[in-house]
């Protein structure tokens, strides 16, 4: 093929146009192509003035521009001397990777506009330059000082004869189209020639640099050439069609995509505006925080410095007391010692005077004088009167003071209901109550250690409230209507009534009717049932005679159950209880969860301290995990929990505010977190044997089935069958059961949510909390209707046998069954109780 270059005696003489005139009009390759300069371009290229023409690189002049993935521009040869990786090279301005064209370097993008402003400087044009004085300097070759008496285009390089003269003979400039200076100059004519034409010129295929672009690639979006047609871009996998007709069209697209981008520019820009206002308002808000901790420490000091002046207080009783009993004792002491003396100088003073038989006369009356003087203990009451100290416990005001404290939230979380208690309430105008004593009454309304005889608080031998941490008494006037109730920065408030941290006064459940089970246990939310409605877990017959619920019997199974008063239960008797109110290991302010592992380690969902304790199967404490927050490997409310009996992973629901489930391996390190923007209202869990995780939702009346790592398998409603579910379970068989307090049942579903069945109902199985399967495969369903009630199933729903509690519980959080025929119960005394329930014959009528 003949090289469109011209030769090196061309390039003085006017003699040599026709060759030249086939360079400067022969087509022009994509790559290398640039906006030719002229008397009419002029004002083309005037929009070129100002823009920056030096490399960021060298420093010098762009030579043959090259555009990145960033749309930085750059020398070629400074890109090749920065490339560090065959396929790609990182742009030295903004670090971001361009991959690289299989041609390399070389096959990048030329910046056009770059190009058209470096020709525009070199001053090319006759017009522009004067003769003979030619500017620019040849940048082919390693010297500077080398004059320029032509242009490459394809490779963009002022060229010297010498650069000339190689571009004719070497094959690596095979096709490159060279126009010099001295032609350019010599004949105008020509050159406006060549310009009328540039609009309309012809680019060549950087691959096939002898084709012509004819087509485009509407699957690649790229203009190819007839071989592009044949090799790269075959016609049975790839769409396209010819550049005249794709053309038009795709600048159409091009400047439609321009106009969508400079309009979402707009709509940013506006944002961009904002972030001032959202600055400040972030500054508001920082600084109210601030001072909120400010005030929160402020007041957690007062509360301190009261409660030391209250100590000092008592230390300073204690002591003045200590010091008149050891007076007293001294003074007794001193008084012994002087009737010792006086006996024995009776003695003295008698044996002097009197004969044998006369001293023995008062022999028996000296014993028992000098033995009633000497069994005188005088060291006991010295060492009692001396015992004085102070007992702290610096863990219980740590783990205390962080779970109490608060903690700081940076994202909105939506509201359930408008009465809805922030995380933190504040204590009212009404709540502070005056008194020191750290005793409480042991009574209120008539019932030992209870709430109305609904819900019971821990006590001890004497009937006294075992609160270690109390030091304030709840009088009658501190009944508040604000909304805020509850206070958890200091149980100096509520200590007497309240169910932990995060609880209910009693004004709440005397005056609003509602049932402080599901108040206390769901953090505060909106009341589980309308004030008009009782407690469903009391006796009251009132709430058995709604003539709808005679109507519309609830008791669906086939099963027909004897009335309560005629089932047989079977007596049993727990054999192990463990755990009381407190901060501490082996300690709970609620207990809300309960699971049990492949080794029959008790798992023990700690809400209100915001951990999980694992206990051996005789209660005794192991370890414990979690601390309250938002990050990995802390706990916000952890509410129940469940185990892959396989690998011993602990899954753990937390409910509100995060509404989500973490996964800790059974060491108690954090494994991943998911379902934050899933869940709702998470009640309870279970999983599966192949290590599905179901969920069951209360209020939304919903079930979620997630694998391992949180993707959601499988959700489905159940609004239309369940009232209140709290419990779940499942078989073998992908059926999930499902306990609902309020429809006194458990209900049965399969994986694709449709109902299957029902089993018990009202009057044996009443609000129940929780459902489990045994090694035999029968359902238990745990009751706690009046005592703690344990009824036994088949999965068919046939009645096996009925047991129930000794001892009077209060209203039970959750149950969980050991492999040993054990059930696991937590209850709200903030104690866990084992019992072992015995398999009795079929129930008789």
């Amino acid at each position: 093929m003949a090289s469109r270059t011209p030769s090196l005696e061309s390039l003085p003489g006017a003699n040599s146009i026709g060759s030249l005139e086939r360079g400067s009009l022969s087509p022009l390759t994509l790559s290398g192509s640039s906006p030719p300069a002229s008397d009419s371009a002029v004002c083309d290229l005037r929009e070129y003035d100002g823009l920056d023409t030096t490399c960021a690189i060298c420093r010098e002049t762009f030579v043959d521009p090259k555009v990145l993935n960033c749309f930085h521009t750059f020398c070629r040869a400074c890109l090749e001397r920065e490339q560090t990786h065959p396929d790609k090279v990182t742009c030295v301005t903004c670090r971001v990777d361009s991959p690289l064209p299989s041609s390399g370097v070389a096959g990048l993008l030329t910046n056009l506009v770059i190009a058209a402003a470096v020709e525009q400087e070199a001053d090319l044009l006759p017009s522009t330059r004067q003769t003979n004085s030619p500017s620019a300097r040849c940048t082919g070759c390693k010297s500077k000082e080398s004059d320029a008496v032509a242009r490459c285009v394809d490779c963009a390089n002022f060229l010297c004869p010498n650069c000339v003269m190689a571009h004719q003979f070497m094959h690596c400039f095979e096709g490159h189209r060279v126009l010099a200076f001295n032609d350019l100059k010599d004949d105008k004519g020509m050159l406006g020639s060549a310009l009328a034409v540039s609009g309309d010129k012809t680019a060549f295929c950087p691959k096939h640099k002898n084709d012509i672009l004819k087509y485009f690639c509407r699957t690649c979006c790229v203009p190819i050439c007839k071989e592009c047609t044949l090799i790269e871009h075959p016609a049975g996998l790839h769409d396209y069609e010819h550049l005249s007709d794709a053309g038009p069209k795709q600048l159409e697209l091009m400047q439609q995509s321009v106009t969508e981008a400079k309009t979402r520019a707009t709509e940013i820009r506006h944002v961009v505006k904002t972030v001032e206002h959202a600055a400040g308002k972030l500054q508001v808000q920082y600084h109210k925080a601030q001072n909120e901790i400010n005030d929160t420490f402020q007041f957690y000091r007062s509360m301190l410095e009261e409660r030391k002046q209250e100590l000092l207080k008592e230390l300073e009783s204690v002591f003045s007391t200590k010091q008149i009993a050891l007076t007293v004792v001294g003074q007794k002491a001193q008084e012994t010692v002087d009737k010792i003396y006086q006996t024995c100088d009776f003695v003295e003073r008698l044996t002097k005077c009197a004969n044998i038989a006369d001293i023995l006369m008062f022999r028996k009356l000296l014993d028992t004088k000098l033995q009633a003087l000497m069994s005188s203990n005088p060291e006991q009451s010295v060492q009692t009167a001396c015992e004085l100290e102070f007992v702290s416990n610096y863990q219980a005001i740590q783990v205390g003071v962080r779970n109490t404290f608060g903690y700081v939230r940076s994202s909105s979380e939506a509201n359930v209901g408008p009465t809805k208690q922030p995380p933190i309430a504040r204590p009212t105008n009404g709540s502070l109550l005056n008194g020191g004593s750290s005793s409480s009454s042991s009574s209120v309304n008539g019932s030992s250690g209870s709430l109305n005889g609904g819900i019971h608080l821990p006590t001890g031998l004497n009937g006294v409230l075992d609160r270690p941490y109390t030091n304030g008494l709840l009088g009658p006037t501190s009944q508040s209507t604000s909304p805020f109730e509850s206070n958890i920065i200091s149980k100096r408030f509520n200590s007497a009534t309240s169910l932990g941290p995060f609880s209910t006064t009693i004004g709440d459940i005397n005056l609003n009717g509602i049932n402080p089970y599901e108040k206390w246990s769901n953090g505060g939310c909106e009341p589980l049932f309308p004030p008009t409605t009782t407690d469903p877990y009391s006796l009251s017959s009132a709430a058995h005679n709604d003539p709808i619920l005679e109507l519309t019997n609830k008791l669906i199974s086939t099963t027909i159950f004897p009335p309560k008063s005629q089932i047989k239960r079977q007596k049993m008797i727990y054999h192990c209880k463990f755990g009381e109110f407190g901060v501490m290991e082996g300690q709970f302010t609620e207990p809300s969860g309960v699971a049990v592992n492949a080794q029959n380690d008790i798992i023990v969902a700690d809400t209100n301290n915001h951990r999980i304790q694992i206990f051996d199967k005789e209660g005794r404490f192991k370890f414990q995990f979690g601390e309250c927050g938002k990050r990995d490997g802390q706990l916000l409310y952890p509410n129940r929990v469940a185990v892959v009996r396989t690998s011993g992973d602990i899954i753990v629901t937390e409910r509100s505010p995060t509404h989500q489930i973490q996964i800790y391996n059974q060491y108690g390190q954090f494994v991943r977190k998911f379902g934050a923007n899933i869940l709702q209202h998470p009640r309870g869990v279970t999983v599966d044997n192949k290590g599905r995780i179901v969920v069951v939702e209360c209020k939304v009346m919903r079930v979620i089935i997630f694998d391992q790592v949180g993707n959601v398998l499988q959700k489905f409603g159940c609004s239309k069958h369940l009232e209140f579910p709290n419990g779940v379970v499942v078989n073998d068989k992908q059926e999930i059961f499902i306990s609902d307090n309020r429809a006194h049942c458990v209900k049965v579903f399969n994986y694709e949510g449709i109902y299957l069945r029902q089993i018990g109902g009202e009057g044996v199985t009443n609000y129940p909390i929780g459902v489990g399967i045994n090694a035999a495969g029968e359902i238990l369903i745990a009751d706690n209707h009046n005592n703690f009630n344990l009824t036994i199933f088949t999965q068919d729903g046939q009645l096996v046998s009925a047991l129930e509690s000794k001892v009077k519980h209060a209203q039970c959080f959750d149950v969980a069954l050991m492999d040993d025929g054990s059930v696991v119960l937590a209850s709200k005394d903030y104690r866990l109780y084992i019992y072992r329930y015995v398999q009795v014959p079929p129930i008789g009528m």
